[in-house]
């Protein structure tokens, strides 16, 4: 994926005279105009403070920021980005896909304060240099073509809690083993930005028996770490007119080697380093993904009907051996 919106740093007096020379004018009458217009009505904001060390206001706040609190409404967030191999200590992580995707999710409030939160999510691989998707890839490490599998997993589903043992936690199915881990919730508020912090670290059993799938598992056991850093508006939060609330942020994961990529059980591990931002539906989403997405993958623009509550999760590693064979294993 290109990072093409920002070629070069700029100076303040630099981007001031860029602004004067490009459209300060025009931004100068518009501003003109609107002093000198004549005062509307003011709209009254149905405005209710957040103590976010109520593990219930938290997790509802972080709700509305993610998703939607109209369980009606469903909601698209986008993410892109570069992830990197990194295999030895004595060597700079090396650049090996791009990779850029989208979720919707379904948010659906509970009685006892939690949510059921119904997701399916889609990525696609692509070059580096180009930002073009990628069918093959040759593997850098092996020089071995490989095919490249995208993300797409149908149900992602997750329940949101207050636990008395954790406080806010998620219950998740990972790949058969469901499990309740801590969902620490931090936030940050300068002014009327607020800084959320959401982490998930686990390590669960791989479907990808090593003795079965020698050349595409990275081991009995997967540890992967989900780093989501969001922003958004504190006044949005607070207004209790709203249900969602926008947010534009980053998401970090360290995890194994992914199973088309051939590597089996070779030291190191996958880097993301991604963006992310709440797109509210999918027709905001980057026009060239939609289209991709329309061609190979058209079931995931909505999420998860309410009968896939209580069910098995996908993941790119379930997924993958629903789909495959194991490739045998290359000649001496």
């Amino acid at each position: 994926m290109n990072d093409n919106w920002a070629n070069k740093p700029r100076s303040r007096r630099e981007t001031l005279q860029s602004f004067m020379g490009i459209g300060g004018m025009a931004a100068g009458a518009g501003l003109m105009a609107s002093a000198c217009a004549p005062a509307g009505p003011e709209t009254k904001v149905n405005r209710v403070p957040i103590d976010f060390s109520d593990p219930k206001q938290s997790l509802r706040s972080f709700v509305k920021m993610t998703g939607d609190l109209d369980p009606t409404k469903e909601t698209a967030g986008w993410f892109g980005g570069t992830i990197f191999g990194d295999t030895r200590r004595d060597r700079p992580l090396k650049p090996l896909v791009g990779v850029q995707g989208f979720g919707v999710l379904r948010c659906e409030p509970q009685a006892d304060g939690s949510f059921r939160i119904f997701n399916r999510e889609c990525a696609f691989y692509t070059d580096p240099k180009t930002g073009e998707f990628l069918d093959e890839w040759k593997n850098p490490y092996t020089k071995e073509i490989c095919k490249v599998s995208p993300i797409h997993n149908l149900t992602v589903n997750a329940h949101l809690i207050v636990s008395e043992k954790f406080g806010t936690a998620i219950e998740m199915d990972f790949d058969g083993t469901l499990m309740e881990v801590p969902l620490p919730l931090g936030w940050d508020i300068l002014d009327d930005t607020v800084m959320s912090t959401f982490e998930v670290h686990t390590a669960f059993p791989n479907e990808l028996d090593p003795e079965t799938w020698p050349r595409e598992s990275a081991g009995k056991v997967l540890r992967i770490a989900e780093i989501f850093q969001r922003v958004v508006s504190l006044s949005e939060l607070e207004n209790d007119d709203l249900t969602s609330a926008h947010y534009a942020g980053t998401w970090t994961r360290v995890g194994p080697w992914l199973p088309w990529m051939r590597q089996g059980q070779a030291d190191g591990q996958l880097i993301y380093r991604t963006f992310m931002a709440k797109n509210g539906t999918v027709d905001k989403l980057p026009e060239a993904l939609v289209k991709h997405t329309r061609e190979h993958l058209p079931d995931f623009f909505q999420a998860p009907a309410p009968d896939s509550w209580g069910g098995k999760n996908d993941s790119s590693f379930s997924v993958y051996a629903a789909e495959n064979e194991p490739l045998p294993l290359l000649a001496d």
